[in-house]
């Protein structure tokens, strides 16, 4: 993840947002000894293209399997990858989907394009049919959210606008600390940041997952409060808002400024979104 080369075929699997989710699922195919298996397992990210699995079975590069989601009822058949490096038990492996309209995770994935305006990312529900959609959020719909734990939008399958929310259990945003953000170096900025108060996860090779308040977004980046001591020019990932049960995009990114807050003995950080070569 950080600074690995991938092969075209990942590249191929990643063409579409990654969204942190374990959903449960049955995998069964045919093993090295030509025997027929079925064994459980989980998913650890999504997308529309593939998805990174685990689970206890030896599986070989190249080898197809058949992929049970058990929450959506939904099968699709998959290509193996290959293996991940991985200290658990279980044998964690990247798959490809051979047919991603197939849509085995219930989850509908818009055209990255939608991606260009968007400062969060997030797996939303809606609440008349239950449909799951992955929702590029602006500014004020992200402000909403995060103020109501709602928002109304246009649904493809009711076609109706109506009421959506996190599809997975809802992290409470913790109150922001009262110093204003310091003004130094805003007219600087190419994009306008807004003021927008919510939880984000700072996932980084130093320290790990973080959860931290963030101060205000913009397309580009963000701005968070973090206890950890990040310096600048690390490369971080970022996934804003954020949900505890998942449907979280966790999007590349570095630390672009580092600010010491004398009054309220805190340190601010500025992010920027690394873009990601197609």
């Amino acid at each position: 993840m950080w600074g690995k080369k991938e092969t075209i075929t990942e590249q191929r699997v990643r063409q579409s947002e990654r969204i942190t989710l374990a959903l449960p699922i049955k995998i069964s195919g045919t093993n090295l000894f030509g025997d027929v298996f079925l064994c459980d397992g989980w998913t650890e990210v999504i997308s529309q293209n593939g998805a990174r699995i685990r689970l206890a079975q030896n599986l070989a590069p190249h080898q197809e399997i058949t992929i049970l989601c058990l929450e959506t009822g939904k099968e699709a058949v998959a290509r193996v990858v290959g293996r991940l490096n991985s200290k658990s038990r279980e044998n964690a492996y990247g798959i490809m989907l051979l047919n991603p309209e197939a849509h085995p995770w219930g989850i509908d994935f818009p055209p990255r394009g939608d991606s260009a305006v968007a400062v969060g990312r997030i797996v939303l529900e809606c609440l008349a049919c239950h449909s799951r959609e992955l929702a590029y959020l602006d500014g004020f719909e992200l402000e909403v959210l995060e103020s109501n734990e709602s928002l109304s939008r246009f649904c493809r399958r009711c076609t109706d606008t109506t009421i959506w929310r996190k599809s997975f259990e809802p992290l409470p945003v913790p109150q922001a600390s009262p110093e204003s953000a310091p003004q130094n170096g805003v007219e600087r900025r190419r994009e306008v940041r807004r003021e927008v108060r919510t939880v984000a996860c700072i996932r980084s090779r130093e320290f790990g997952e973080e959860l931290v308040k963030v101060r205000n977004v913009s397309r580009s980046g963000l701005c968070f409060e973090g206890r950890n001591a990040y310096e600048k020019d690390w490369r971080i990932e970022v996934a804003i808002p954020y949900s505890s049960g998942g449907g979280n995009i966790f999007l590349p990114a570095r630390i672009a400024r580092v600010q010491l807050v004398p009054a309220g003995a805190i340190t601010l950080f500025g992010v920027e979104y690394v873009r990601q070569q197609a």
